[in-house]
């Protein structure tokens, strides 16, 4: 073992409880829409409510609880039309920001999210949902990231903590399996080799806004 290599800060309380929150609402355990009580969830993890109340406050500052009078919290309820709306703008960004990424990709980068679409095809394998869209995100988040434009990254990071919340809970119930999720990045990737600007912005919107085609398709056979 390396002598000088830096330490690793031992997970606080809060983290324990934040990861333990974050993953149950993630999943659904804890529903949309659900009171939070500070002194269940602190009698559920052994701690007090201090942790319990800053784990909160960081939930609520990445948009996955609202806090209301008198310090009551809730799990946000997500709207289908609120939904729209933001994966509209999402594709807006991710559109924009793969105009740039695509000049600029290379193989050392189609190596990467080579590797992120096998991490989300074993996940999709094992049925872990949660994971698998992990890994979708932080696929995105590098199209994003490789513009080389921090503006785009900027406006497209207060936007996941929804999405993952959306797609983790909504897209089980419109594609066929976990693996066709995983599978609909071939094409993006694909079409970065081709280095064409146009297609890579529209094949990135098509599949941000896929979702919305099902569920549309969906409500129209009801």
């Amino acid at each position: 073992m390396n002598a000088n290599a830096p330490k690793r800060r031992p997970r606080s309380l809060a983290d324990q409880v934040y990861d333990y929150l974050r993953t149950a609402i993630l999943t659904g355990d804890i529903a949309q829409g659900e009171k939070v009580v500070e002194l269940e969830i602190a009698a559920t993890m052994g701690t007090s409510q201090g942790p319990v109340r800053e784990a909160l406050q960081r939930l609520s500052m990445e948009g996955l609880v609202e806090r209301h009078a008198r310090s009551a919290t809730y799990v946000i309820q997500l709207s289908f039309d609120e939904m729209v709306e933001l994966f509209t703008v999402r594709g807006v960004i991710e559109g924009l920001a793969i105009r740039h990424t695509v000049k600029q990709i290379d193989d050392a980068k189609i190596g990467v999210l080579n590797h992120l679409l096998e991490q989300m095809r074993a996940a999709a394998a094992n049925d872990d949902m949660a994971q698998l869209v992990a890994y979708d995100l932080q696929f995105h988040h590098y199209l994003c990231e490789w513009s080389g434009r921090m503006g785009l990254l900027r406006a497209w990071l207060p936007l996941y903590n929804q999405i993952q919340l959306f797609v983790t809970q909504t897209h089980k119930q419109y594609f066929s399996s976990l693996m066709s999720i995983a599978d609909t990045h071939d094409v993006i990737i694909e079409t970065l080799k081709t280095g064409d600007p146009d297609a890579s912005e529209s094949v990135i919107k098509d599949h941000v806004m896929m979702i919305w085609s099902f569920i549309q398709s969906d409500k129209a056979s009801i």
